[in-house]
This record gives C-alpha cells, structure tokens and sequence, in this order.
C-alpha cells in the first residue's frame, strides 16, 4: 500500500531548464526542505526518504508532535509549546518553540493554511513581534503553525509556486 516516487535525471532532455539549477548539494537541500515541509503537513501518512541509496528520513504515521520531532530530532520534544486557539474566523494549532531555543536564522518556521505550507511576511512578521520582549535582538521564533479556515476566504493563486496567498477575498 502507498505511493513511490523515484525521480532521476529530470532535466536530461531540457537543458533550458538544467541551466537553472545549483550545484548536487544544493539542490538535494532544496528536496530535504520540500520533503520536510510536506511531511510536517501531514503526520498522519508514513514518509520515507532516500537519497542516492542511503535513507534520509522514514517517518511513521503520527501526531504532529511526534512528527516535528521525528523531523529536527528527540530534543525537539522538551522544546515545543503547544498553541490552540478556535474562533469563529479561523483555527490554529501547533507549536512554538520556547524562547531560550530560538535560534539566530529563521529556518525553523512553519506556517500551514490548510494544510498548505505559505510563506507570508505580514504573518511572519506577526508573529516574530509576538516573541519580541521573550527573544535576544537578532534572534528568530521557532514555529509550526497550523490555520485552518474556510477555502472560499483564500486565494492561493497569486503566485506561481502556490507558496503565498491572499487571505480574506
């Protein structure tokens, strides 16, 4: 039961398009990150990773808990501050890390709409001020934030890679 997917020499037959990309590390960091993201959006399905033979990640169904953790690693768990708040508008679940954690670059910071990993910097930025008095200047919340709401009151058409979004059409 499940899907596999195997990709090899994507861009063998499109050199335009072989142009654009990085260096091999580069570029598999770039899977990593992708993979992480998807796996962070749904604990509840079993993900593995492999790369060039040798296993990266192999994840087991979970709670998202148990998934960040499972993602960063078992210190992970003492760190997270679980967030729940339910309006009429929209729900957020998820985690923040705790101040004495955060760290000097933002590469610990999730936010889910619908399940759709976003990068907004109106939110971002909301959030980061939330932390402002709890965090050393020059140091980054880390979080894994999850918003649920109505599909209706969201454009995800406003950028090609789907990564931004315009909330409250």
């Amino acid at each position: 039961a499940g899907t596999s997917i195997s990709v090899r020499n994507l861009f063998f037959n499109v050199p335009a398009r072989r142009n654009f990309l990085k260096g091999t590390s580069v570029e598999a960091r770039h899977i990593i990150e992708e993979f992480e993201r998807v796996a962070l959006a749904h604990p509840e399905i079993a993900m593995s990773l492999h790369q060039n033979g040798l296993e990266v990640f192999q994840l087991q169904k979970s709670n998202l808990r148990q998934r960040i953790v499972a993602v960063f690693g078992s210190q992970y768990n003492e760190r997270l501050v679980p967030v729940q708040e339910e309006t009429t508008l929209l729900n957020i679940i998820g985690f923040v890390g705790k101040p004495e954690f955060a760290r000097k670059t933002r590469g610990e910071q999730f936010l889910y709409v619908n399940k759709r990993f976003i990068k907004d910097p109106y939110l971002h930025h909301a959030i980061q001020n939330a932390f402002e008095e709890l965090l050393p200047r020059e140091c980054f919340a880390s979080y894994w934030l999850y918003l649920d709401m109505d599909p209706k009151k969201i454009d995800v058409n406003i950028h090609p890679t789907k990564t931004e979004v315009k909330i409250g059409r």
